[in-house]
């Protein structure tokens, strides 16, 4: 009796842990992910390594959520939402260590603005592909900003990240950390206007880009590092 319980009990461990990854697989994943790139990046030094991972690794799991869908929305809208907050907190990091520049600022704030009330006029569930991942029903939003545009929390993303290259201190150092972001919101635009009814193809597509960015990414950190060591050699 003692062995056959011992084997129940490993069963079901074992059933649930299958089931965990089964439905957190994707965001297991992308902490994982995270997790050791910033791990790697403290023990090397390499602190431009790690803001290009943190910043661009919730793009990916957008993308992989929109084009394979998830096994719980909850989960999927929760992990969304840290992974966002990684993502602009890294930016935030390295713009604020530049000089303050009030245009720059101004259009920032613009583009929080519009991105957080497009959010509030949409819900938090709607933001976040409600309807294309959960199923809701679609309803037509004619509140401001969807007054004047279809796409306003894109806009306001793009205005926000944008804005941040009309500061030539941070554009001097970080400009394709800013472009990056600017790129992969208009990728994330056109995944929407695609829908997931054509997943075949933004499963292509999307690894494509992930490609490019993560090339890209890496070319740029690694300038940034250079940088960064020979300013500090040359004081």
């Amino acid at each position: 009796m003692g062995r056959q319980h011992a084997r129940h009990m490993g069963f079901r461990v074992v059933s649930r842990i299958r089931s965990i990854l089964d439905r957190r697989g994707p965001s297991l994943a992308c902490w994982t992910i995270v997790a050791a790139g910033l791990a790697g990046a403290a023990i090397g030094r390499e602190p431009a390594v790690a803001i290009y991972l943190a910043s661009f690794v919730y793009y990916g799991f957008y993308w992989q959520a929109f084009a394979w869908g998830v096994d719980s929305f909850d989960a999927f809208k929760r992990d969304a939402m840290l992974l966002k907050a990684v993502s602009v907190a890294a930016l935030a990091f390295v713009y604020l260590q530049a000089p303050p520049d009030l245009l720059s600022l101004g259009v920032i704030a613009l583009g929080i603005l519009l991105n957080t009330r497009a959010a509030a006029v949409l819900g938090i569930d709607r933001t976040y592909y409600g309807r294309e991942l959960a199923g809701l029903p679609a309803r037509r939003v004619t509140a401001f900003p969807y007054s004047l545009m279809s796409h306003p929390m894109i806009v306001g993303n793009v205005m926000a990240f944008g804005g941040t290259l009309l500061n030539p201190a941070f554009r001097a150092a970080w400009w394709p950390l800013a472009a990056l972001h600017v790129a992969l919101n208009i990728g994330l635009l056109a995944m929407e206007r695609a829908g997931p009814h054509r997943r075949p193809v933004l499963r292509l597509a999307g690894l494509l880009v992930l490609a490019v960015t993560a090339a890209t990414a890496t070319v740029a950190a690694a300038d940034a590092t250079v940088s960064s060591r020979l300013s500090q050699e040359a004081t």
